[in-house]
């Protein structure tokens, strides 16, 4: 599929998805930029071309489920399943810091494609693919609205809608430069 990315850049900045600062991400790391994908789901027909798009770049990977991860993945999930006629379910996270599906939604070696909204580390994509395996599903692909660009090896196909070029910095917070400026941290999710 050729894309143009500027529509998707713009999408990005016209809604206030893609913010500049000093954010707190889940995984703890401190970072100038965050990607709050669910400003562009406030916007349904911008939504439905990310999804159409993301679709697409599945459509050669055979499964009949799409999971998505609470709470990031959801709409993305929703979105591109709908585009793909396939079946979605969400994961969501337990007490102890896991994913979770449903019991028994999936058949013993069902294949599945996990979607994520902005990748980061991949850590909630990681925990989905566990809660797949758990429940006997395979995962045959990833993907992604926004990948911040930071190179991360997946065992599978991943296939994001929008690729930043350069990554995006993440660091400790022990050795966040804006923490040592004394720039406010934000949390982004909250």
């Amino acid at each position: 599929m050729n894309r143009d990315n500027t529509v998707f850049e713009a999408d990005l900045t016209e809604t206030g998805a893609d913010l500049r600062g000093h954010f707190l991400l889940t995984t703890g790391y401190h970072s100038p930029r965050f990607f709050l994908m669910a400003r562009l789901g406030e916007y349904p027909e911008r939504m439905d071309r990310w999804a159409e798009a993301l679709a697409q770049l599945l459509h050669p990977y055979p499964a009949k489920t799409l999971v998505g991860a609470a709470l990031g993945g959801i709409i993305p999930a929703y979105a591109t399943a709908a585009q793909s006629h396939r079946r979605v379910l969400i994961a969501e996270k337990t007490a102890d810091g896991r994913m979770a599906l449903p019991p028994n939604s999936l058949e013993s070696g069902e294949p599945v494609i996990v979607i994520e909204d902005a990748v980061a580390t991949g850590s909630s994509i990681q925990k989905v693919m566990r809660a797949v395996e758990t429940q006997g599903g395979v995962v045959v692909a990833i993907g992604a609205l926004v990948h911040r660009g930071s190179t991360i090896s997946w065992p599978v196909p991943y296939r994001p809608v929008f690729a930043l070029q350069e990554p995006v910095a993440m660091w400790t917070p022990e050795c966040c430069p804006l923490c040592r400026d004394g720039v406010p941290l934000t949390k982004p999710k909250t």
